[in-house]
């Protein structure tokens, strides 16, 4: 049935980016078609001499800058389309944005010769020439921006989110640090998005030598998300099934096992004797979308994550409320003592995926 169902994603995957090249063909072949027709007025007959030596008839000289002003126009409007779809396609936009570069230049040249031939017979010329070069510097400007864009990577290391599609007992992250020493209190935070199934499972997991769920936050079957230490559990009074994403922390202390739950900066329980006076031990592993039976691996698919998550962080003391609320209403960025979120310090593993994204 898992594997079933990992084929069926791929599969609509599979389509949606099929869906999604076609759309940007059909784009691309749109753009060149008007540029092709530019083109043509641009190289279009200039005022020849006629039977007689007399110059032809002015309508066919004023009508060609009047006809590419409009093409144009109706250029700007789709690059100001493409612009905002940039993030769909990079590969797309970056050649786009080189094969409007090479043909805006062309058609420009073609255009300034054009309107200089015809300039010492017409008095409009000289207006068109005027509005034309302004929609060719800014048709420059969008197709330069709309290649910038796309390329663009996220303004900060931590602006990513990784997805698990579905249930595995493979599919996790690892991050490169390990804890140097003991702790006694901690605050863990995350942005989070479920999945469609019940029980999103094991966000977050750290196994320690001889203690394999000695930091665990989990949600498995029907039962409530459980924050553990020292396999030790609370149920976490949290409501996170409605596939929004939400800001998660939870915090707690040795001091009589203190420990606090906040969802989306707002604190939805509170509790104590959570294995109190139980540091945390050092030298053990972190793990992303998986709960550990062993020190780093024997993952249950059933117990694994699926959904997203971005913006894990770790800290070695207690957060106020107030530090809470801000995190998850973007009033600050506190970044982790023990954890901060980068795209050097997770490695992914058996297909799990990392997306630009910036909850702030």
């Amino acid at each position: 049935e898992e594997a079933k169902a990992t084929i069926l994603h791929l599969r609509e995957s599979l389509v949606q980016q099929k869906e999604m090249i076609l759309d940007q063909r059909e784009t691309i072949r749109e753009l060149m078609a008007k540029l092709t027709v530019c083109e043509g007025l641009g190289r279009g007959p200039a005022s020849h001499v006629g039977p007689g030596g007399k110059h032809g008839a002015q309508g066919d000289v004023t009508s060609s800058p009047e006809q590419m002003e409009r093409m144009l126009q109706a250029l700007k409007e789709r690059l100001d389309n493409m612009q905002q779809k940039r993030n769909t396609s990079l590969t797309y936009s970056n050649s786009l944005k080189e094969l409007l570069q090479r043909k805006i230049s062309t058609l420009e040249q073609q255009l300034h010769h054009s309107l200089d031939e015809k300039e010492h017979h017409h008095r409009k010329t000289g207006f068109h020439s005027t509005k034309l070069d302004s929609m060719l510097n800014q048709l420059h400007l969008r197709a330069t921006e709309t290649w910038i864009f796309s390329k663009r990577k996220p303004q900060s290391p931590e602006a990513f989110q990784i997805s698990f599609p579905v249930r595995s007992d493979y599919m996790h992250g690892r991050l490169r640090k390990t804890l140097l020493q003991e702790i006694f209190a901690l605050t863990l935070c995350l942005w989070i998005k479920a999945g469609a199934a019940p029980g999103m499972g094991t966000p977050f997991s750290y196994s320690a030598p001889g203690q394999a769920n000695e930091l665990v936050l989990i949600e498995w079957g029907s039962n409530p998300m459980e924050l553990l230490v020292n396999d030790k559990a609370v149920a976490l009074p949290l409501s996170l099934s409605d596939g929004k994403w939400h800001h998660v922390c939870v915090t707690w202390s040795t001091r009589d096992g203190q420990w606090e739950a906040y969802q989306d900066g707002v604190q939805r329980g509170s509790g104590n004797n959570l294995s109190p006076w139980h540091p945390v031990k050092p030298g053990g592993v972190f793990i992303l979308g998986q709960e550990q039976d062993a020190l780093g691996g024997r993952f249950d698919a059933s117990q694994s994550f699926v959904g997203e998550m971005s913006d894990l962080h770790l800290w070695s003391r207690v957060l106020t409320a107030g530090d809470i609320h801000s995190l998850a209403s973007c009033g600050s960025h506190l970044q982790g003592d023990v954890l901060a979120w980068s795209e050097e310090e997770v490695e992914l593993h058996g297909g799990v995926s990392s997306y630009p994204f910036e909850p702030c």
